[in-house]
């Protein structure tokens, strides 16, 4: 077999090595990227992009996940505080005025018509303001007192004194005028009754 020599061998030409095309982001895929970063960034995982343009897409994709995050989060805007705030509060119902009755007053009210009186003065506190007539206990050993004033001296309205108060009707004598703060409890065979009553200072 015959050889070559070197004179005629067809000269050697030096080719460089193919370089690696770089993609662009073509603009409809950065569309998709803005709009829906988890479906779009993926395309940017295939062969030829540039880190660049996979850095910006996967910050992106980081910032909506993290919007979505703290999106869901409930947020005390300013108009929730200011609602809040222009809320009424609560206000208590006035204290009603006691009601201020003669204990001859209070006798002719029942006298004369006991559910009108019992309207007025059962389950209320009012002041009484009479003459002492006597001083009492009743079957518990609770202290009341009879003040003048009644249709007779049998239907005398009686007032029970607080356990709180009973060194004051100790106190008390027949003929002193006094004022009480009572609660009425209505009235027996038209005697008018009342009890918790305390002096008015």
């Amino acid at each position: 077999m015959a050889r070559l020599s070197p004179s005629r061998l067809p000269p050697f030409k030096y080719r460089p090595p193919a370089q690696a095309t770089s993609r662009s982001v073509g603009f409809w895929l950065g569309v998709g990227i803005f709009l829906f970063p988890v479906i779009f960034v993926w395309f940017l995982l295939r062969q030829g992009h540039s880190t660049t343009s996979r850095v910006i897409g996967f910050a992106w994709l980081a910032l909506m996940v993290v919007a979505m995050a703290s999106g869901d989060r409930p947020a005390s805007t300013p108009s929730a505080t200011s609602s809040k705030q222009s809320q009424p509060t609560k206000v208590e119902a006035p204290v009603e005025p006691l009601i201020e009755v003669g204990a001859q007053q209070l006798a002719q009210a029942y006298d004369r018509n006991t559910v009108a009186a019992d309207q007025q003065f059962k389950g209320r506190r009012f002041k009484i303001t009479g003459t002492v007539d006597s001083i009492n206990t009743d079957m518990f050993g609770n202290p009341y007192v009879t003040l003048r004033g009644g249709v007779n001296q049998f239907m005398e309205p009686q007032f029970e004194l607080d356990e709180d108060h009973a060194n004051y009707a100790a106190g008390l004598q027949s003929g002193l005028r006094i004022s009480l703060i009572c609660t009425g409890r209505g009235d027996v065979a038209k005697t008018p009754m009342s009890k918790d009553c305390a002096p008015v200072n």
